[in-house]
């Protein structure tokens, strides 16, 4: 165990540091090493996919797009979304027994080898990093794992670029996935962009369909993209409490996984010194990732990023 410290020398949080990676504290009696090891004892067959993301950048949201196309219907799933990183094998078993979706937020080199040498299909999925600051400081106030006390946002901005957050830097992240990309130019891998699905949730429907080999009817693809919309979808969870959300969360009225969900919204939260930090902080940060992030609901639909 080691704990993240605030700007006063203080703890406020404990994770789990192994390899590189700052694991949550759910892990904090169990040997990581085996743990992770252990994954591989769900026998991947080579038909199951795997989306990764870095916390608060679409994975719930991706992970209900991929059951949807698979079961072929419009049915939302009212439970909380299994996560390789700490879900119970026992539950795990259960994802291997019926639809083979899992998600994760791990580095690839933690993510099970077994999945990997059998070529599971693998969604990333990315988020602009304002964005992704403002939803992870909501969502730790929320989440006993995540829980960063009492800082205000600007704190947390600073420790989050620098890494000081559970699952460490965003940047960080990013980067080992691209690495693992370009090491691995033919691994069945699909790029998406948060932002791409706030803007034309269809079309992402579709990429996703084809990527998954699926043929889903345009009626299917069509009926997913509105039923998917952020705001129908956190709608719907948002009256559908997962009857275990009490293993993460003592919010009891609400789903703690679906925020605002907004584009943008880090301009009502960040101040202008917050921005300038922040910018200077990533000006050689993202060229390295070579990813240029759409930030504005309002600009055009041709897309100011690049994979």
């Amino acid at each position: 165990m080691k704990s993240l410290l605030n700007e006063k020398g203080e703890p406020f949080i404990s994770v789990v540091e192994y390899d590189g990676y700052l694991f949550p504290n759910l892990l904090a009696k169990v040997d990581v090493p085996k743990y992770l090891a252990a994954r591989n004892e769900l026998g991947f067959d080579g038909d199951e996919i795997c989306i990764a993301t870095y916390p608060k950048t679409g994975t719930h949201w991706a992970y209900e797009v991929c059951r949807m196309l698979k079961a072929g219907n419009t049915d939302f799933m009212n439970e909380l979304v299994p996560i390789l990183d700490y879900t119970p094998m026992e539950a795990l078993k259960v994802v291997k027994a019926t639809n083979r979706i899992y998600t994760s937020h791990m580095y690839p080199r933690h993510i099970p080898k077994q999945l990997i040498e059998k070529r599971c299909k693998l969604i990333l999925v990315y988020r602009n990093p304002k964005d992704t600051a403002v939803s992870y400081f909501d969502f730790s106030k929320k989440v006993r794992a995540f829980d960063t006390g009492d800082m205000c946002f600007s704190e947390f901005l600073r420790h989050y670029i620098c890494g000081n957050v559970v699952c460490g830097s965003w940047a960080k992240w990013v980067e080992e996935w691209k690495t693992f990309k370009e090491e691995n130019p033919d691994y069945p891998l699909l790029e998406i962009f948060y932002e791409d699905m706030k803007m034309n949730l269809r079309e992402c429907v579709q990429k996703i369909s084809e990527f998954l080999g699926l043929n889903s009817i345009p009626e299917l693809v069509k009926e997913i993209a509105r039923k998917c919309e952020f705001k129908v979808m956190a709608d719907h969870k948002n009256k559908n409490i997962p009857k275990d959300i009490g293993a993460v969360t003592d919010f009891k009225d609400t789903h703690v996984f679906y925020g605002k969900g907004e584009m943008g919204n880090w301009k009502n939260r960040f101040t202008v010194a917050d921005n300038e930090a922040f910018d200077k902080a990533m000006e050689t940060i993202l060229p390295q990732l070579g990813l240029n992030f759409t930030y504005e609901q309002s600009l055009p639909n041709k897309y100011h990023h690049k994979l």
